[in-house]
């Protein structure tokens, strides 16, 4: 507690001396920590701890449960080495896993060169969900990050070999007319299971041939941007394209970059966060590959100058309110 009076003291002269109305805290305390569909048991250390912040002067915000209600979302998911390999998944993700391989996914690991391909792919993420994830300023966001974090951030590439695929279904296609041709009239069942073939790979052919005209050779469909920091790591940017959807290229992409993470030496990558009752879609992807839900105590402000942040906070409720 001495050093928490210390530290928040001097915190606030810190914040008086460059003119601040309140200094912005989040504390990395975790106030609970719970697999999907496990009990939720709150940490009574942190429950203690709240109180003691408190003390110092410093308002907090509460236990939020809008993601956009804080800096940094209060509940995360947070993939731990301990609990990660293909064996521990879901079968249904193991599933996804072996389709996205078997329709020719590959992923690869580059840097720089790879900032142009991230950035088409997060600007039809954007499109995709109305939303802005930094690729308008023509990658230099990413490069910058790329930059400081040097070999602790590398970006993650699933691509499809979109020719090599055409010639496999094309002879896959002149295999099953060499079936038809030796059909015996008794049977029935093989011709059937014949014709459902034929359809499905005629369709792969006509795909394959429009996209190989519109998309080139080799196409990159799904993308993911990571950095690393002692054990730690966070997942910052994954994007996709939607017209690949049934190649599940997203569930490898993922896959892979938490195992190239830790192989880098991280023990933990965090997902990104997710609103706190835990029914938004991000959580139903993300739980695919098993995470921790980590929820911390939240946000405190504490006030520098005590007249002018309360009247700061009510101008800030009140311009909220009317969204101006």
């Amino acid at each position: 507690k001495e050093l928490l009076h210390f530290f928040t003291q001097n915190l606030k002269k810190f914040g008086k001396k460059h003119h601040a109305l309140f200094v912005k805290m989040d504390p990395a305390i975790q106030y609970r920590s719970f697999k999907v569909d496990e009990e939720q048991i709150i940490n009574a250390d942190a429950a203690m701890k709240i109180p003691s912040i408190k003390k110092t002067g410093a308002k907090w915000n509460g236990l939020t449960m809008e993601m956009d209600a804080t800096i940094q979302p209060r509940f995360q998911a947070n993939v731990h080495v301990k609990d990660f390999s293909e064996e521990q998944l879901s079968k249904k993700t193991r599933q996804m896993l072996r389709t996205a391989r078997n329709k020719g996914v590959k992923t690869r690991i580059t840097r720089m060169d790879g900032v142009l391909e991230l950035t088409r792919l997060m600007s039809l993420t954007e499109s995709r969900k109305n939303v802005r994830l930094r690729s308008n300023d023509e990658g230099i966001y990413y490069k910058k990050l790329l930059e400081l974090y040097g070999e602790d951030a590398f970006i993650l590439l699933a691509e499809l070999n979109i020719k090599e695929l055409l010639s496999q279904s094309e002879a896959r296609l002149k295999q099953i007319e060499k079936d038809f041709s030796h059909l015996k009239e008794n049977q029935e069942k093989k011709r059937r299971a014949l014709v459902e073939q034929r359809f499905s790979v005629n369709r792969d052919v006509e795909e394959l041939t429009e996209k190989l005209k519109t998309d080139g050779e080799v196409v990159n469909i799904a993308a993911t941007l990571s950095i690393r920091f002692g054990e730690t790591s966070e997942i910052l940017y994954a994007g996709m394209d939607e017209r690949y959807k049934r190649y599940m290229a997203p569930y490898l992409a993922w896959f892979d970059t938490i195992q190239a993470l830790f192989e880098i030496g991280a023990t933990s990558a965090n997902m990104g966060g997710l609103e706190g009752s835990l029914k938004d879609g991000l959580l139903q992807f993300k739980k695919n590959f098993n995470p921790m839900i980590e929820e911390f105590i939240g946000e405190f402000d504490l006030p520098v100058n005590p007249i002018l942040f309360n009247a700061s906070q009510f101008a800030y409720k009140l311009k909220k309110s009317k969204k101006i």
